[in-house]
């Protein structure tokens, strides 16, 4: 229905998988964190001509008043009129105006098929590949009081910001309310059907375009500034700052303001920065807070991420990189990522600064105090950038001081396979084989987050996303997804596994807590026919419930309900850990195999050796 097909259901022990396979090529998925007016969760994703906007669930359109009506009665029919008038005289044609009406009450789900149905889709014609997509953060969409008054004409619209393959960016608002089926089967289209294209106003959309790179963007964000900056733009008034990067020439960073009453068909950037690496990802701080609202997260790709503020005059600007005009924003702080194991050659990546870990995605967490970011080893780790985590000192670094500082020590770290750290903990690894050559076969068998036939660099992504509190008393939580290669792990609740962990001088790996949502979970069995994973995001419930994950594929979506017995990660022995390439060779060791094996054994016995000389 609607332009989905009926989805094919996985059950297993753990989660409901849904899969939805599409016409499409997936570039990127994202969750809107606010429903529509009539309850439905509205899921946008990217492809090879544009955006496709999916209501899911939610109450039903009413059965049209034309419809039910019945036909009428033409052929014999008593008193009719017959006007022989010209047509030259004929009114102008209306403009259609959309007036969607739904059931009182939500659809009952199916007991064999307890899932929402897909009520609507939009297909947005861009005629170009959008290969990123970037939303509103929740706090802006929620903010109450006279001081967010100015964002009140986009709280009942969607707004997100696409960046295409043409090297431009859109930053386009619709309406939450999805359009009725009437409204999509207007003559007009069948007519021309270019009418329907996004930014001719068909369907209440307005598409802004941000001009400025040279080439295609590889990432993009986007926050309110609620008249409290004039950095984008001469006059005040409440703004939507986009933010993009690309690769071009060490790496740029473009900042655009559009205003939120009058919106141009064309913008220009107001800020320009070179870079002093490419940008693996950049995000703004959720914060509403007045000295938080405007600064911006980059991960580089060199194992350090920044902190930049657009709306702070650089006093004195980071090393290694610069504005292109005086008076614009600052670097504030520099967060690096741990060294590289010397010894694990895999993990060495192109661009290592000085052997520091490749970094794979960082967002903001904990209302925008704290950092978490992944690695491409599968280290996890947050920085408690104000100190205001369990068992750190409150205000260690306050944020309005904070000016071209940096740090490297982590509050919180992890691994999201905990086999990851144990393989890294044992010494002397051999790097090639007695017996045989190190194969391409064999080295990617013990690669655990490399994807399949891939050469490249191991992609994944950070999802964050915060659940509502069940009390106005109670604070909110913020449950954290992971994704690495073919990895999916998920942290409930972050404050609780924090807290839980704050007497392990920051070790990420508990496993003997029975708080609920203090234990990380690994997902399994997401399957997505072979594909690739391309994007993946969370879908919040109802208060207390772990959020469905949305996974991309690159022609499906996949969306995973987590049940109760979901798999627990386990700290596993070094002495007794099962080599990636066993379960590939249907449990028996290969050559290489073997070879580890008899290292590990060496090396028991040389430390047992040094145990009892000392």
């Amino acid at each position: 229905m609607a332009g989905l097909p009926q989805p094919r259901i996985t059950k297993s022990q753990q989660s409901i998988q849904l899969s939805y396979d599409l016409p499409h090529r997936i570039h990127t998925a994202k969750t809107y964190p606010v429903k529509s007016p009539n309850g439905s969760t509205i899921l946008l994703y990217g492809h090879e001509n544009g955006v496709r906007i999916v209501w899911r669930g939610g109450r039903a359109f009413k059965p049209s008043s034309a419809a039910s009506a019945g036909p009428k009665k033409t052929n014999g029919a008593k008193g009719a009129v017959i006007s022989l008038e010209s047509d030259d005289d004929e009114p102008a044609a209306k403009v259609f105006e959309d007036k969607p009406e739904f059931e009182e009450d939500e659809e009952e789900l199916d007991p064999s098929r307890p899932h929402p149905s897909i009520l609507q889709t939009l297909d947005l014609h861009f005629g170009t590949n959008v290969l990123h997509l970037a939303i509103l953060p929740t706090p802006a969409l929620e903010a109450e009081g006279p001081s967010w008054r100015g964002l009140d004409p986009v709280k009942k619209k969607i707004v997100f910001t696409a960046a295409c393959g043409d090297n431009s960016l859109r930053l386009v608002t619709i309406p939450l309310t999805p359009p009725s089926p009437e409204s999509k089967a207007r003559p007009e289209f069948r007519v021309d059907f270019t009418a329907a294209y996004a930014g001719k106003g068909k369907w209440g959309e307005k598409v802004t375009m941000l001009n400025g790179h040279q080439k295609p963007s590889d990432g993009v964000a986007i926050t309110a500034d609620f008249g409290r900056s004039k950095q984008a733009s001469g006059q005040t008034g409440s703004h939507i700052i986009v933010a993009s990067h690309s690769r071009e020439v060490t790496g740029l960073l473009l900042l655009f303001g559009v205003s939120v009453k009058s919106p141009e068909s064309s913008v220009e950037p107001f800020q320009k920065i070179f870079l002093a690496s490419p940008a693996k990802s950049i995000s703004f701080n959720t914060s509403l807070s007045g000295h938080r609202f405007s600064q911006l997260l980059i991960a580089e790709t060199t194992g350090v991420c920044r902190i930049y503020d657009y709306n702070k005059g650089p006093n004195s600007t980071e090393e290694g990189s610069e504005t292109s005009e005086s008076g614009q924003g600052s670097f504030l702080l520099s967060l690096y990522a741990s060294f590289q194991n010397t010894k694990d050659q895999s993990q060495t990546g192109t661009h290592a600064d000085f052997g520091r870990k490749n970094i794979v995605d960082a967002q903001w967490v904990s209302a925008g105090t704290a950092v978490i970011v992944l690695l491409s080893d599968g280290e996890w780790a947050l920085w408690d950038i104000e100190g205001e985590g369990p068992g750190t000192t409150r205000n260690e670094l306050p944020t309005e001081t904070i000016h071209g500082g940096s740090r490297t020590q982590y509050s919180l770290t992890g691994y999201i396979d905990t086999g990851a750290k144990s393989r890294q903990s044992i010494q002397n690894q051999p790097t090639t084989s007695r017996f045989a050559p190190m194969t391409p076969s064999t080295r990617k068998s013990t690669e655990p987050f490399s994807a399949r036939g891939s050469n490249g660099p191991v992609k994944g992504k950070i999802s964050v996303v915060e659940i509502a509190a069940s009390s106005p008393t109670t604070p909110s939580e913020e449950s954290i997804v992971f994704w690495l290669g073919e990895t999916y792990t998920i942290i409930p609740s972050l404050s609780k596994y924090w807290a839980a962990n704050s007497r392990k001088m920051g070790s990420g790996n508990l496993f003997n807590s029975v708080a609920s949502g203090s234990r990380m979970l690994r997902l399994e069995g997401i399957d997505l026919q072979g594909e690739r994973c391309t994007c993946i995001d969370q879908i919040t419930k109802t208060q207390g419930l772990i959020p469905e994950v949305l996974v991309s594929g690159e022609h499906r979506l996949a969306i995973l309900t987590t049940g109760s017995k979901s798999k627990e990660l386990k700290t596993r022995q070094p002495e007794r850990l099962a080599l990636t390439e066993k379960s590939a060779n249907n449990g028996e060791l290969d050559v290489l195999g073997i070879n580890q094996e008899l290292a590990r054994m060496e090396n028991g016995h040389s430390r047992r050796g040094k145990l009892f000389e000392s």
